[in-house]
């Protein structure tokens, strides 16, 4: 379990964060575990951010307002409903996947094409929301949006 307030992961047993001290069992993110299928037809909005200490892309379903704040400088937003996958692609984070790549194609002002995405495997969905994700995120920086 990571630590909500300094990102450090902590064994999940821990009631409080070994290095800042923050209280890891008071956090909203574990009040409520909700899996990808109750989330289906649903609007939320995502927080994805780059992770400074493992330099991979994490984020936060419906995040707080003190989270976008934290994250606002390498971070993008997301407002996207979960649409559930069809018997074309069967794994169950590929819906998901595909509403986050037709949002940023439609921030970055381009064509989004479901059919042409519908041939990709679920790894390679995955990877080509990250290269997105990236061009987001330099698009925002030339753009001067926090």
């Amino acid at each position: 379990m990571k630590c909500s307030n300094c990102h450090t992961k902590n064994d999940p047993k821990n009631k409080y964060c070994k290095e800042c001290g923050s209280d890891l069992k008071n956090h909203p993110e574990h009040a409520l575990v909700i899996t990808n299928s109750e989330l289906y037809g649903k609007e939320v909005e995502v927080l994805f951010y780059l992770d400074s200490s493992s330099g991979k892309i994490s984020g936060f379903v419906n995040p707080t307002a003190d989270q976008i704040s934290h994250f606002k400088k390498d971070s993008v937003v997301q407002r996207i409903t979960v649409e559930a996958p069809d018997n074309v692609v069967t794994d169950e984070n590929a819906g998901a996947v595909l509403a986050f790549i037709r949002q940023s194609k439609e921030f970055l002002g381009e064509d989004y094409d479901e059919s042409f995405y519908r041939k990709y495997s679920v790894v390679d969905l995955k990877k080509e929301y990250l290269r997105l994700f990236e061009r987001v995120l330099k698009v925002k920086a030339q753009r001067g949006i926090k």
